[in-house]
């Protein structure tokens, strides 16, 4: 969830970042809204991004714990102090976010209300001073002038540097938090007129090391790699480029528990010297099959040579989001849905004649249960060998329906060949099997 600064829209920002694009590649979703003329949250603006939180997650069948939310400038403000409000009435928020996000925020509104009087005290023009005496307006008008308007202040800042005892920050202490910032005295001091002390960074990074001593060892102060720029070309150190997209959205992924994340930290899965890959479902060439998770297969050497015992060998395991009944007749239309997508874009892609595809089928037969298994099934794929040897095929699986403590999960692992059940190949399939572990081991 995206936020631009003060009087942004939901559009104005895409110029300026790209944030939404790696995020494209990267399966995540990005939802872009308006701040509007706010320094602050109110409870309006609450309002209308819990309600956007909702609609995001049941119109897209979001899990409510991989959410973030982000933002450049009083967006940011306004994302952090919302999460903070989530936090804090559970009740009352269906949706905490699980990592918070600012590009060069004003986080303290007392220190912001501060360094824009010392702004507009001297003799300098510009209309960054313009802005300062409309930020004074906006504050004493909305909160009353400090410091009679301090509880006022303490309310509606997401942090303040001038309290010594935990504000609204305690409530993120457990929350992963990045502030970056172009640490960019000298052209301040050149173009502006400004120290270290009228600058937005000066506060956040007081609020990192509150927060990390309160014992959050997630919150980050991030000094940007580039200079800030405006899409328009112009330098300026309060710009969204100083938020490195890519570093972001890898931040992201990590705090978020992402697919496909890191498998290590789920399972134990050996199969040393064979190629993984890993694949984030749904699928884009089986889009029938509709569970969310991802795919880790493990291809033997020899897996896509025609003369090879290993031909086709390789396991998969289908760790999914939410506990699912898997039958024989699930299991058989699921396969079938598997391999006639991944045959016919393999097909396509390598300009085969398409006379000879046809869609694959697949029967499934249940067996005896397996050490480790809730079910156990065996299939029969027939398919266009679009893969290997580009003529009609059978492939023979063992399907594995994992009893794991997590009941939240549904973890399933299957052993594929070119070859049927007795032959050599199978003995290192099922030893992967056997060895395979819904714990990790450390």
């Amino acid at each position: 969830m995206l936020l631009d600064g003060y009087g942004g829209d939901a559009i104005s920002m895409l110029p300026d970042t790209k944030i939404q694009n790696v995020g494209l590649v990267n399966d995540i979703l990005t939802v872009c809204i308006p701040s509007g003329n706010h320094l602050f949250l109110n409870d309006k603006n609450a309002a209308i991004i819990r309600k956007i939180l909702n609609e995001v997650a049941s119109n897209f069948d979001i899990n409510k714990k991989r959410f973030a939310i982000g933002g450049f400038s009083s967006g940011g403000s306004i994302a952090l102090r919302y999460a903070e409000l989530s936090y804090e009435h559970p009740s009352e928020f269906e949706i905490q976010p699980a990592a918070i996000f600012a590009g060069d925020s004003p986080v303290d509104l007392l220190g912001l209300y501060e360094s824009s009087k010392t702004e507009t005290a001297g003799k300098k023009q510009g209309w960054w001073v313009s802005e300062s005496k409309m930020i004074i307006d906006s504050l004493d008008k909305n909160l009353g002038p400090p410091p009679g308007g301090l509880n006022n202040y303490r309310k509606v800042s997401p942090f303040m540097s001038h309290d010594s005892f935990p504000g609204n920050e305690k409530w993120i202490v457990s929350v992963p938090f990045r502030t970056y910032h172009d640490v960019d005295p000298v052209w301040q001091l050149k173009y502006r007129g400004r120290s270290i002390y009228n600058l937005n960074m000066l506060n956040a990074s007081e609020l990192v090391r509150r927060l990390q001593d309160q014992g959050n060892t997630q919150a980050e102060f991030v000094v940007s790699a580039v200079k800030g720029r405006r899409s328009n070309g112009q330098m300026h150190p309060h710009s969204w480029n100083i938020i490195d997209e890519t570093d972001l959205i890898y931040w992201i992924r990590e705090k978020l528990n992402f697919y496909p994340g890191d498998p290590s930290k789920k399972y134990f899965y050996p199969a040393e010297g064979w190629q993984q890959e890993l694949i984030t479902m749904p699928f884009d060439f089986a889009p029938s099959i509709p569970y969310k998770g991802f795919e880790d297969l493990r291809f033997a050497p020899g897996w896509g040579k025609a003369d090879s015992e290993e031909k086709w060998a390789y396991t998969l395991v289908w760790w999914l989001d939410k506990e699912y009944s898997l039958d024989e007749n699930a299991m058989r239309e699921n396969l079938a849905s598997y391999f006639t997508g991944l045959t016919k874009r393999r097909a396509i892609a390598d300009k085969d004649d398409m006379n000879l595809y046809f869609p694959s089928t697949a029967a499934v037969t249940k067996t005896a249960t397996a050490v480790g298994d809730k079910l156990t099934f065996t299939c029969k794929v027939h398919l266009y060998d679009a893969q290997v040897t580009k003529k009609p095929a059978d492939l023979y699986v063992k399907i594995h329906y994992k009893s794991c403590s997590d009941d939240q999960k549904t973890i399933i692992l299957f052993e594929v060949s070119g070859f049927g059940f007795s032959l050599p190949v199978w003995k290192e399939l099922d030893k992967i099997n056997l060895e395979f572990s819904c714990l990790p081991k450390h």
